[in-house]
């Protein structure tokens, strides 16, 4: 209870905002359908007022993810935000990589295909056919930075820790003098990461890109949520945007390639999403403490410490409603196409 209380200490007075909170959403855009359930819902929240999109980049490079995160913005009547992807860093491509294991039931690197279909179905809503033609993610994280208030961004990560890395590593340029870590530090007020392993173990989105990950939950310099792979791993959302048959959503079309049978995909993204827009204390415990990486093959640990300005997430209300919230929010018709 102490440490609840203490969270929730620190975490409200930004938590609770009542403007609309200024979100950069990053993902990887690569294997999974979670990403483009993540983006769905924050483009609903924003549609409601509750969320300011000012930046959807890409932390994986060489594939279809830029050109996918357009058309997905575009469908929502964004098609205009500010899109990168990192230069000469991170994960490239959607091939199989030699040495690891199968992830969800294909070779590592698969399933992103149903992304390149998706650009290939929706000529011209997208710029980006590959994720190389987009700006450098790291000068459009510093540019979106340095444009905002202080201590008012909320930097949303759903994939790899690459962009990160890279910002935490910028010197000053023409849109700030300060370096990365003194910028980051200035302007976000909470880095919510779709991250890491409870209470220990790998996770993909920490251990592929294992030393961008090291760099940044060592150096990050303000609270970090952690939306970790236990509390998504048995939330289902997906279905009832495949049921929908609402034919024109490439959200739909993304489920509908690759959602397995049941209940519907793992909601690891979307609930890292909620947390960044809604924050914690409406529908989440906080665990105080600390995540770092372990070993060469990408393990993480979670630390538990009092006085940390770190929380890992825990579900307060039923798993299955936060579900049916998820399912809700993909679920609902873009306000630029007549949705409420």
């Amino acid at each position: 209870m102490k440490t609840l209380a203490l969270a929730s200490a620190l975490l409200a007075p930004f938590l609770l905002a009542a403007e609309p909170v200024g979100i950069i959403f990053d993902t990887d855009m690569l294997t999974d359908v979670d990403d483009a359930g993540a983006l769905a819902c924050l483009h609903a929240l924003a549609d409601a007022g509750e969320a300011r999109i000012l930046a959807t980049v890409s932390s994986t490079s060489g594939n279809a993810s830029v050109g996918a995160v357009q058309v997905i913005n575009t469908y929502y009547g964004r098609g205009g935000l500010p899109v990168g992807s990192p230069k000469g860093a991170g994960v490239r491509g959607d091939v199989p990589r030699p040495g690891m294991k199968p992830h969800h039931g294909a070779p590592l690197g698969g399933g992103h295909a149903k992304y390149r279909r998706l650009l290939a179905n929706h000529p011209g809503w997208y710029t980006c056919a590959d994720a190389d033609d987009a700006p450098d993610a790291t000068e459009v994280y510093r540019r979106t930075l340095a444009s905002q208030p202080d201590r008012s961004v909320v930097v949303c990560t759903t994939g790899f820790l690459t962009n990160i890395r890279l910002l935490l590593e910028s010197k000053g340029d023409a849109h700030s003098p300060l370096d990365g870590r003194a910028l980051a530090a200035k302007k976000v007020k909470l880095w919510v990461a779709m991250a890491c392993r409870y209470p220990r173990g790998r996770e993909f989105n920490a251990m592929i890109d294992r030393e961008s990950s090291r760099v940044a939950l060592d150096d990050w310099p303000t609270p970090i949520v952690f939306a970790d792979w236990n509390l998504g791993a048995d939330v289902f959302a997906g279905r009832k945007i495949v049921e929908s048959g609402n034919t024109g959503n490439p959200v739909r079309e993304l489920f509908a390639a690759s959602l397995p049978a049941g209940n519907g995909r793992s909601a690891w993204d979307e609930l890292a999403v909620l947390i960044a827009v809604r924050g914690v204390e409406r529908y989440f415990n906080a665990n105080r403490g600390r995540y770092r990486m372990t070993g060469k093959d990408g393990s993480c640990e979670w630390i538990d410490a009092e006085n940390s300005p770190h929380v890992r997430a825990t579900a307060k209300i039923p798993k299955a409603e936060l579900g049916r919230m998820i399912d809700e929010l993909i679920c609902r018709a873009p306000k630029s196409l007549g949705g409420e």
